[in-house]
């Protein structure tokens, strides 16, 4: 009886411990959180705001979602992430026969190096792939952040893709 009652306190405890932690994880990403909002207002963000509002870490989020699929081949979903300027300048499926007709090195990370408010509707995204570096923006349009590369990329696009593949193929960037 007495060791019965014994594992009944162990159990017990160990569920009073799990509870413990739960509470300081979720009181550590509740302090992170506001730090983080605080962060957007000070360096000229948008700071907090509701769901439909311009947030930075929305915006990087994008930028993270995007870079992932192009990582991945994921051409569609990654072109329909762009702004409205961008997906003016290469149709979704001249961008997926660009990419599967000369293939970026797939598997290779993009990182995010920085993200910068240029203003309430703009975020300099800086990245590197690799040795590659470079920066796109994330704008905020229709409610929503979308992604945009750099105006040297989306005038090569422009041109066309049998343009882009050349370029590629005479850079060696096809695989």
């Amino acid at each position: 009886m007495r060791a019965a009652r014994l594992g009944l306190r162990r159990r017990a405890a160990g569920w009073w411990v799990l509870l413990a932690v739960a509470v300081v994880v979720i009181g550590a990403n509740s302090v992170l959180a506001r730090g983080s909002a605080s962060h957007e207002v000070a360096s000229g963000g948008s700071g907090p705001s509701g769901p439909s509002g311009p947030s930075m870490v929305r915006a990087r989020s994008v930028a993270t979602q995007e870079f992932g699929l192009l990582s991945g081949g994921g051409w569609g979903q990654a072109w329909a992430l762009w702004s409205a300027t961008a997906q003016a300048a290469m149709s979704e499926a001249d961008f997926v026969r660009l990419n599967t007709g000369c293939r970026p090195a797939l598997g290779e990370p993009y990182v995010v190096d920085s993200a910068t408010d240029e203003d309430a509707t703009d975020v300099k995204i800086a990245w590197h792939q690799g040795s590659t570096t470079g920066s796109s923006t994330v704008v905020f349009e229709g409610g929503a952040w979308r992604f945009q590369p750099d105006a040297q990329t989306l005038a090569a696009y422009r041109g066309g893709v049998a343009a882009v593949v050349a370029e590629r193929k005479a850079a060696g960037t096809c695989h």
